[in-house]
């Protein structure tokens, strides 16, 4: 069986290192720069959150921690930790997402240099989850306590077993976030609830988006976010005893996006490309299909003529689509320090307020999201809360479909789909493509 993960590991870090993104549709790979935290943060209701959690059973540790992510937020919580363990000295080794999975399988299947904890990214963390490489958090000398958790994150990082290999610091609930001032002038409203009825399926957004060209606005920014929603459609995995399963709502959404590439509803760019970025200032792009790093990293730093006209609603389908896992390595010799770190940054919900507050992310723990969106809304969303509107999303997340598969398969769809809808492929050639591409990356799998 570790045979067998490794060799899928190793053939999902060849795709990560050609494709070098994240999810399809998503984040490119490694995060944006960051810097740990230099002085309290504030709460959106202006009231300080407290940057010194009250030290666990834990405190008066000592020596040193060795971390491998793919990313730098983890540094953030560094000056917040060191207050309670000033003992604990952190190294924080950031691998680019692209060779991430490729440095760390020969580290782990050697125990050599191997990290005390390592990171794992939505598209690969279930490969890590049933590897046998991370510790049981519910067992000692762990026995964490998930229920300020919420559910989808636990469950992503819970094994078949129901052993629980990791947990997160973060999670990213989605939204269609559109343009306030293009909502009233096409439809009447830009009321989150009332533009929400209005999207409340695949065939309904089409509809707008046909109202919206007739005013020469464009309703996506690309049709490729909406797979980041998609996903939540389905009824079934990608994979269900080692066969390929094509869930009936992603052919659906290949016929979508061929409808939004053929009638012009989308930019026709690839996510992240110059245009795409840029439509957020833009006169003619009504939203963007994206998980919470959207308006952290997309639409809020870029907003200025257009700050105050922008919103949230629901789209068809609630959803959630990326995060960063985090384990511990089942041979680590600094269990106790491990630990600490990884309790501080999951399961805190003191430090996770603070992160959330001074860098806008959503974060793993319900209290922690409860507490922000009780305070002020943000400018840019004409005040509306965005924590509020994720927790409500949260409530309705379906049940976790991901599998150890997931990264190499939807670059695989994303390539398929893309093929079909600007004219390429046809549609049974472009399936076939999908599934030559799945056979070859995962000869072991039953493909029809």
């Amino acid at each position: 069986m570790k045979k067998k993960l490794l060799a899928m590991l190793l053939a999902f870090s060849m795709v990560l290192a050609l494709c070098a993104c994240g999810d399809a549709g998503g984040m490119p790979s490694g995060s944006p720069a960051a810097s740990p935290a230099s002085s309290p943060a504030a709460a959106p209701s202006g009231e300080p959150v407290p940057s010194e959690p009250t030290p666990s059973d834990s405190a008066g540790l000592s020596g040193t921690l060795e971390v491998w992510s793919s990313g730098e937020e983890l540094g953030r919580f560094m000056e917040g930790f060191n207050q309670v363990h000033p003992d604990v000295t952190v190294n924080i080794t950031v691998v680019p997402n692209a060779d991430f999975i490729a440095k760390l399988t020969p580290t782990l299947a050697s125990g050599q240099g191997a990290p005390d904890i390592f990171t794992g990214e939505s598209d690969y963390v279930k490969y890590l989850v049933d590897s046998g490489f991370w510790d049981d958090l519910r067992q000692a000398p762990y026995s964490a306590d998930t229920s300020d958790v919420w559910d989808y994150v636990a469950s992503v990082g819970t094994d078949a077993s129901g052993a629980l290999r990791a947990l997160s610091w973060q999670a990213s609930p989605g939204s269609i976030m559109y343009r306030r001032d293009m909502a009233k002038e096409v439809l009447g409203t830009d009321d989150p609830a009332e533009v929400a009825a209005l999207l409340s399926s695949n065939d309904a957004m089409l509809d707008v988006a046909a109202k919206l060209k007739d005013k020469g606005i464009k309703m996506f920014a690309s049709w490729q976010d909406i797979m980041n929603m998609q996903f939540s459609n389905r009824a079934q995995p990608w994979v269900v005893d080692d066969r390929l399963v094509i869930d009936e709502s992603m052919l659906d959404f290949m016929d979508m996006a061929k409808t939004i590439a053929e009638n012009g509803y989308d930019l026709n760019v690839d996510p992240w490309a110059p245009e795409w970025s840029a439509a957020v200032e833009s006169t003619d792009t009504f939203c963007y299909v994206l998980p919470s790093w959207g308006y952290q990293f997309v639409v809020k730093p870029a907003a200025d003529t257009t700050k105050g006209q922008w919103a949230m609603c629901q789209g068809s389908v609630p959803y959630v689509k990326g995060g960063t896992w985090l384990g511990i390595y089942k041979d680590s010799p600094n269990k106790d320090l491990a630990w600490a770190f990884l309790e501080y940054c999951c399961l805190n919900s003191e430090a996770q307020q603070a992160y959330a507050a001074e860098y806008g992310e959503y974060v793993s723990l319900k209290s922690a999201d409860q507490a922000l969106a009780a305070g002020a809304g943000e400018e840019v969303l004409g005040g509306q809360n965005p924590f509020a509107f994720y927790n409500e999303q949260m409530e309705k997340i379906p049940s976790d479909l991901m599998t150890a598969y997931d990264g190499t398969i939807n670059t695989a769809f994303l390539s398929a789909a893309k093929a079909y809808a600007t004219g390429v492929l046809s549609k049974d050639d472009a399936l076939q493509q999908f599934k030559d591409d799945v056979a070859n990356a995962y000869p072991e799998l039953t493909i029809d």
